[in-house]
């Protein structure tokens, strides 16, 4: 088995840490407002999340080398304690380097973890299928559309509470990715490695969720190789 396969099919009991994040409610935050939002999505705050990280990353004046000042710099923007080490951290490296390089591939593999059931993979699937007509068109159809997947979602009797756990924080992700690149028109925001880093780190944990694709946007925006 792989390094990526290492990571993808690891079981973690890790403590989800976004209670850490500040509930930033400053002039700064208020101002982006939350019209990409889903009050219905018991996990929204995951979207909204990443969403400010990046806004609060883009606000300041940061100067990552390198994967490592990457992921130290997300930490300290989250105020999330490390979670993985040694040579975990290189398996997440290669995994989300995979997700930017090679998404295909990279999804085909994260798709077979098996806490996933064939109704999640085949929702997943769709979901991903479609992603890049959602990002070429104007953001409310996409909101349109990703709200009837997280109501179909919700309301589902094959999937597990995990199982919605996960997809729920891809598509929170996703529309305040969509939402946020539509604003500000950083095409490299729209990259669906970034989504497949939120599906990679949702199977770990809320936390994962919120913190792998904030690594692969904010080397994508400073154009560092993972």
């Amino acid at each position: 088995m792989g390094l990526l396969s290492v990571i993808l099919f690891a079981c973690t009991n890790e403590t989800d840490q976004l209670n850490s994040i500040d509930n930033k409610s400053n002039t700064y935050f208020k101002k982006l407002g939350n019209s990409a939002g889903n009050g219905a999505n018991p996990y929204d705050g995951i979207g909204q999340s990443y969403r400010d990280a990046l806004s609060l990353y883009k606000a300041g004046v940061h100067i990552p080398g390198n994967y490592e000042d990457i992921v130290l710099l997300v930490q300290n923007l989250l105020g999330s304690m490390p979670t993985i080490t040694g040579t975990a951290t290189t398996t997440q490296q290669q995994l989300l380097a995979a997700c930017v390089t090679t998404p295909d591939i990279a999804l085909e593999q994260v798709l077979q973890n098996p806490s996933l059931s064939e109704p999640a993979v085949i929702i997943l699937s769709d979901f991903f299928n479609n992603y890049s007509h959602w990002a070429s068109e104007p953001f409310g159809k996409a909101y349109s559309d990703i709200i009837a997947i997280e109501n179909s979602t919700l309301n589902s009797g094959t999937l597990s509470d995990d199982e919605q756990r996960i997809i729920l924080a891809v598509t929170s992700i996703t529309r305040y990715s969509l939402h946020h690149s539509c604003c500000e028109d950083t095409d490299w925001g729209k990259s669906v490695g970034n989504i497949i880093a939120a599906l990679a780190g949702a199977l770990e944990s809320n936390q994962g969720a919120v913190e792998y694709p904030l690594i692969t946007s904010i080397a994508g925006l400073e154009k560092i190789q993972l």
